[in-house]
């Protein structure tokens, strides 16, 4: 018997079919256009054989033509490949000290399951409006992978909640977001660095964030500004910034320098903001704490190093440990908990010291008292 010849979209099908069953594409295929670039077919040709997968329920229709399409059932097991790959995906790497000793750790700690860590820096997903067609790029180079997402911007974190791919972040979800995530609980750690502020008499706060929104920075800003109508002190003013030096400067010239009265407590989030501002007011001839008190609200080992000491919030071996234990829950298939760690107050040098106002007793009790924000 003669055999009829398929169509070209027809063992297209077959190809892909192939591929999805050998657990080359985890959780979700590559968006159309590459695809298409991959497989040098048209579109329409691609969209026939895909249209062949969905009615045999390969894959799900997408919910818009820029979404990928979700690979069925077990996207953390496709064709019963285990995940053994980690990829990190984070907007700057060396930039980030935290990240880098981190890093080492959680590759200790996942060594002994034979899971390997990869990092992919991703800079330019902090400017764009539509990641879609970069993120898929990326993850069809790591195939099997579990996804850590490292402060990505909203968009990146909705993407890969319809992606399918098995997805921890490694810091705060946005509002409305289906992943699981690991984070310091900012919320508890900036009403106590306001409360320490307020208790050693401050009361006109700066509060300095990232420009790029991220979900721990708003619920920072949120803390920071509910604490002090909480206290009846005028609330915060805000100075959204990059990780640019020279702009840096110029917008603690304008907010600080120009009128040092205007601001007596600068509370920052982020670590590179902390050496430029520390630095600059101190060139500027602003002392510190007697005229401002400074509070971080994270701990790295090199601003351990800085004089005058900042007090600082550790989130200690705990973050990194509740990550790991989403990664091994992903590993073996589930779906693990979000969790919030609190972090310990570090006393430095660069607040103010207690005077009348408040008690150590008190301030000690702020943070205690907020260990159930979650």
């Amino acid at each position: 018997m003669t055999k009829i010849p398929k169509s070209k979209f027809a063992q297209l099908a077959d190809i892909l079919r192939e591929r999805i069953e050998a657990g080359e594409w985890s959780g979700a295929l590559p968006t159309e256009r590459v695809l298409a670039k991959e497989l040098l077919i048209s579109r329409t040709t691609l969209r026939r054989a895909l249209a062949i997968l969905t009615k045999d329920g390969l894959v799900q229709p997408p919910p818009t033509r820029r979404l990928p399409r979700k690979v069925r059932d077990n996207p953390v097991h496709p064709g019963g490949v285990e995940l053994r790959r980690v990829c990190i995906l984070t907007s700057a790497l060396h930039g980030t000290p935290l990240l880098i000793e981190q890093l080492g750790v959680i590759r200790g700690l996942l060594g002994p399951a034979q899971i390997n860590v990869d990092v992919e820096e991703a800079a330019t997903f902090t400017e764009r409006r539509d990641p879609a067609s970069a993120l898929s790029r990326i993850v069809t180079r790591h195939p099997h992978t579990i996804w850590v997402l490292h402060k990505m911007p909203e968009n990146v974190q909705r993407w890969f909640a319809t992606s399918g791919l098995p997805t921890v972040v490694f810091g705060s979800v946005f509002p409305g977001i289906p992943l699981p995530g690991v984070d310091v609980d900012f919320r508890a750690a900036a009403h106590h660095a306001t409360g320490i502020c307020l208790a050693r008499g401050c009361r006109r706060v700066v509060l300095l964030v990232h420009r790029t929104p991220l979900a721990g920075d708003s619920r920072t800003v949120d803390a920071v500004t509910e604490e002090l109508a909480r206290r009846g002190a005028p609330p915060p003013r805000v100075m959204r910034h990059d990780s640019n030096r020279m702009r840096l400067m110029d917008g603690l010239d304008r907010e600080i320098v120009a009128n040092p009265a205007g601001c007596d407590a600068l509370i920052i989030a982020n670590h590179h903001h902390l050496f430029t501002a520390l630095s600059h007011l101190l060139r500027r001839g602003i002392r510190i704490p007697e005229q401002i008190s400074v509070v971080y609200l994270s701990n790295d080992p090199s601003s351990e190093r800085l004089s005058p000491l900042p007090f600082r919030y550790d989130p200690g071996p705990a973050l990194v440990r509740r990550l790991v234990a989403a990664i091994h829950t992903l590993a073996e298939g589930g779906t693990p908990k979000s969790s919030l760690i609190i972090p310990k107050l570090i006393e430095g040098e660069s607040v103010r010291p207690l005077g009348v106002i408040g008690s150590k007793k008190n301030q000690a009790g702020v943070l205690s008292g907020r260990a159930g924000l979650k």
